[in-house]
């Protein structure tokens, strides 16, 4: 299996309009969570890319496209890509509500995500021969477009691609969806710290957010040592349309297959970026499947959502994207601000940045209906 090597990474987010200004604040152990008002005095917890916008839909509708002609324009591409892998979970939902909310006709192109191949053929990364994919299969979206990029494009002679993921969501019906089944929270001004905690004793439930990330990737080797996708593995187990095993199945065969692909161990892994959504299940699977694999002295490990929420299926190209300038700068930055980090006694927080001494990494993330991804990350 050929390798992906990443050229350059992209992102926006809570904590900053690039990925460079959100990989300062994540150094600095920032953290970004607000309140988010709907008709009805109904007020939720969030973190919002552009802070105010998600409470009129008419004004939060069209960020979605902003974002993605942003992340194109910050991977500074001046010559078109061979395919597009872009992915999402609820894609433009919220245009399409504000459509509903303004009494408009609701055409079928808004429920169609792929429909944002439109938008990119206005940008440098389109050319005739652009092949465009889109993955909407939820919060794992990221991770499966990666995946996809990494198994198909040798096999139709594919040398340069953008993967990009990307989720919009605070909008009245998500909201209001994940409400439904525990996930989002009511705002409480009592609360003065991030309700998304992951690994913390006291955690229930994510911190819903938006915003995405994308990488430049090549099947070709470059001159100079660049981060490069080794390996991965997906499981679909349809455990439940919501909840996880936690006895972490799943997430351990996922990485598995993207350890066999890569020819590594599991003790050779350096670092871990998990999925980390900051609910009881999640962290007990991620952890379970860790220790089974690893062993009780678990490597260095991070957790992005602890920082900027949950965005959904943009959470992963987001935290890819973090996760190459980390191993860029060999760093490995602290735990998020007033997180105490103290569910387990094999994670550990961490006050300072330190050194990342094996840039090894393994990447992780979840999704509904018990679908578990899993990336190999090498330099």
């Amino acid at each position: 299996m050929s390798h992906l090597y990443i050229q350059n990474a992209a992102a926006i987010g809570p904590l900053g309009q690039n990925l460079d200004e959100i990989w300062e604040r994540v150094l600095e152990g920032r953290t970004a969570y607000g309140r988010v008002e709907l008709s009805g005095s109904r007020e939720f917890f969030a973190a919002e890319t552009f802070p105010g916008y998600a409470s009129d839909p008419k004004t939060y509708a069209p960020l979605f496209y902003e974002a993605i002609t942003r992340l194109v324009a910050d991977l500074k591409i001046e010559t078109p890509v061979d395919a597009i892998f872009f992915a999402t979970a609820v894609g433009n939902l919220a245009d399409a509500e504000n459509d509903i909310y303004s009494g408009h006709e609701l055409g079928l192109e808004k429920l169609d995500f792929a429909a944002v191949e439109d938008l990119f053929r206005k940008t440098p990364a389109w050319g005739e021969k652009t092949r465009f994919i889109c993955v909407p299969t939820g919060c794992c979206a990221g991770l499966q477009a990666l995946g996809l990029a990494q198994k198909t494009m040798p096999y139709l002679g594919l040398c340069r691609a953008i993967v990009m993921s990307l989720d919009f969501g605070l909008s009245p019906l998500a909201l209001e969806a994940f409400r439904k089944i525990n996930a989002t929270a009511v705002f409480d001004d009592q609360v003065k710290a991030s309700p998304s905690r992951p690994f913390c004793k006291e955690r229930d439930g994510f911190l819903f957010s938006d915003g995405g990330g994308a990488v430049l990737v090549s099947v070709e080797r470059s001159v100079e040592p660049m981060p490069r996708i080794t390996g991965y593995g997906c499981v679909s187990s349809a455990y439940h349309m919501t909840d996880i095993a936690i006895d972490g199945s799943s997430i351990r065969e996922s990485i598995e297959q993207a350890l066999l692909m890569s020819g590594l161990k599991p003790s050779q892994i350096g670092h871990v970026n998990l999925h980390a959504s900051g609910t009881v299940q999640n962290d007990q699977a991620e952890y379970q499947a860790l220790t089974d694999l690893i062993g009780s002295e678990l490597p260095p490990i991070t957790a992005f959502k602890g920082n900027h929420g949950h965005a959904l299926g943009g959470s992963n190209m987001l935290e890819i994207a973090l996760t190459w300038k980390m191993m860029r700068e060999e760093i490995v930055p602290p735990t998020p601000n007033k997180l105490l980090v103290d569910a387990f006694d094999s994670v550990q927080p961490r006050d300072l940045s330190g050194p990342l001494t094996n840039r090894t990494t393994l990447k992780t993330a979840s999704g509904f209906s018990g679908i578990h991804a899993s990336v190999i990350m090498e330099l």
